[in-house]
This record gives C-alpha cells, structure tokens and sequence, in this order.
C-alpha cells in the first residue's frame, strides 16, 4: 500500500462524507513517505544510435509522479500547465523509446536536432512509456502563429507532425522575454520543411528570433531527459545521474585563436535547460592553456590558464577542466587573448 494506491477509487463516488478506514490512513501514511524517495524521476540511459529507456526490473521498479516539465525558471519546481494528474506511475521493465517506431516520438526524425524525452501515462495507465518531443526554437510570430527555428538558428524548420495534432497541447518558453509563460496550442500545421507553425491563444508572447521553447503534451507526463540526434541522425552516447549528464565523449565547440571576448552560441552542445556548463580547455605543440569565460563579455568570472607539460599525452599539451554557468538561450562569453592551439570542449551539464 502506498502511492500506486491512491486515491482510492471510492472516494471519488458522492459528495457527501466518505468511509476512511484504518487501511486508508495506512496508505496515505505510507505515501507519504514514499514521496520522499521519489525526488527525482529514474535515470534515462543510452543504448545506441536510435534508442534510449528506462531500466527497470521487478525488484527495483522504475517509479515516477507525473508532475511534468522542470520550471525554467526555479529548479527543482514542475510545470504542468494543468494536463497532468501528478499521480504516482510504476514500470517492472524498461521502457524504451526508439526512433525507428514512430509511435515513440512527435513528427518526423530530424537531425542536430535536441529531443525532450517524456514519460507518458493514460489516466487508468499504472504504468509509463516513452515519447520523444522535439525541441523548438521561434522565428517570428504573426496573428500568434509562430513559426519555427531549427535548433542551430540558421534556417526555419517544419516537423512533419500530423495536422492539429498539438491542439490541447501547450507551449512554455524556455528563454528570453517570456521565458516561464505558458500558452495553449489551437493548431499546428503538417509541413516537414522550413514552414513549421504553430498557433496558441492568449496575450501575445514577447519573443525573439532563437528563443527557446517546448511543448508540453496533453496527457500525463514528466520530463525524464533531453537527447540530442546528430547530423548524421545518430544520437549522441551520454551518461545521466539525475541533473547531471555527461557526454559519452568530449564534443569539441571551438578551436584556435580567439581575439577579445566572442559570445559563443552552444546550441548543439548543451540543452536549453542546462544551467552550468561542464567543459575543458586544452592545448597543442607547447602552448599554454588559456580559456577566460564571461557572463557579460567585459570581466572574466572563470579562468583556466596552465603552462605546457613537456611532452604530449593523449595528443594534448596541457589540459583543465572548469564549471560555469550559463546565459540564458545557451550563451557564454570565451576569450583566449589571441592564442593559437586552443581547443574549447563541452563534456556535459547540468539542468
């Protein structure tokens, strides 16, 4: 008795006094405590190119509330733009979303493209599966019809989703102006191109070219991870442990000299709900270490500067690892004062 018990099914029948037996309060008493395992939703785990799951056996269940999508603006607090019931959802084995069954994602596959992987229940489901929903950039609105931006900010995209099928759904932005607002989805088009739109109700959103979002599914759901499909349509390797995620190898963002402080745009390299950056700088052919980051692109907050050991190890010369925040829409200031042989790596994040 515990959480997958409640409510129970009689006290949803009449308005007037309800029974509470003894093995009520023992139910809600043990639910109680067992809401405080429950901090965290289970780990998502890679497995190859295509898909990712949940592990989970008989003995050590795969548990999750439903109480959807972290605040983008305080961690550790949910959105779930009233669609979800936030009730309590168990797996005895892993569930698995695949690209290669269309079923287990929104649209059509795209590649350098993030996915925000859910988990989603039916409102008699006890139990949970994956579905991956790509996440969105915005280009322009008009008549609140926004159309949208593929994730590097180079060219309007189309999702290939059925027709309408994101009606009831609801958008929240992720960064810039209206960063943490909500609104409801009335229509969304078919096209699998650069004409991608959608259509919500409510005030205008104040929005920029670039700015983030994601839409929130109409149905029971909680946020499990974000994975990113490359160009070649291969999702990259990572490792999770709960807010933290590490990729499976070192993803290089920047080489060589860099004069004065240059605003680096790491789309392709951190999700938009990552809020710290945990990367390296290294060095080649004996040149010292350099890496100033920045927030405001005029004082260095970190600094990673190290001479040259004097011979190479793993084919560098020289190498520190850091950990910085990051802007909001994924922006971070990187000066090297103008010096060759500087490479500038993502290892992972944290959200």
């Amino acid at each position: 008795m515990g959480l997958a018990d409640l409510p129970q099914s009689k006290w949803g029948g009449g308005t007037g006094r309800q029974v509470i037996l003894k093995a009520d309060f023992d139910s809600i008493e043990r639910a109680i405590i067992e809401a405080f395992e429950l901090n965290y939703p289970p780990d998502l785990v890679w497995i190859d190119a295509v898909r990712v799951q949940v592990p989970s056996t008989a003995d050590c269940r795969a548990r999750i509330m439903m109480s959807g999508f972290p605040s983008p603006l305080h961690t550790g607090q949910m959105v779930d733009g009233s669609l979800a019931d936030g009730r309590y959802r168990e797996n005895s084995s892993e569930a698995v979303m695949d690209f290669g069954v269309p079923a287990r994602f929104w649209g059509n596959e795209k590649a350098n493209q993030w996915y925000c992987v859910y988990a989603i229940a039916g409102a008699s489901d006890t139990s949970f599966t994956l579905k991956a929903m790509p996440v969105m950039r915005y280009a322009s609105q008009v008549a609140q019809t926004i159309t949208l931006r593929n994730n590097g900010d180079s060219a309007d995209i189309g999702y290939g989703l059925i027709s309408n099928e994101l009606q009831s759904c609801k958008i929240l932005v992720l960064s810039g102006a209206s960063k943490g607002l909500v609104r409801p989805i009335i229509a969304n088009n078919s096209d699998n191109g650069s004409g991608g739109t959608l259509t919500y109700s409510g005030s205008v959103l104040t929005m920029a070219r670039g700015d983030w979002l994601i839409v929130l599914p109409n149905t029971n759901f909680r946020y499990l991870g974000m994975i990113f499909n490359d160009s070649s349509s291969n999702l990259l390797p990572f490792m999770k442990n709960k807010n933290s995620v590490a990729w499976g190898s070192r993803r290089l963002i920047v080489s060589g000299a860099i004069n004065g402080y240059q605003l680096l745009d790491l789309s392709y390299y951190v999700p938009p709900l990552a809020k710290r950056l945990h990367g390296l700088a290294t060095a080649t052919n004996g040149y010292d270490v350099k890496a100033a980051l920045s927030y405001d692109g005029v004082e260095p907050t970190v600094l990673v500067h190290l001479s040259p050991p004097a011979t190479d190890f793993i084919g560098s010369r020289g190498a520190g690892q850091f950990d910085c925040q990051l802007l909001d829409g994924n922006n971070l200031y990187l000066s090297n004062e103008n010096t060759a042989q500087q490479l500038f790596w993502a290892v992972g994040w944290e959200e």
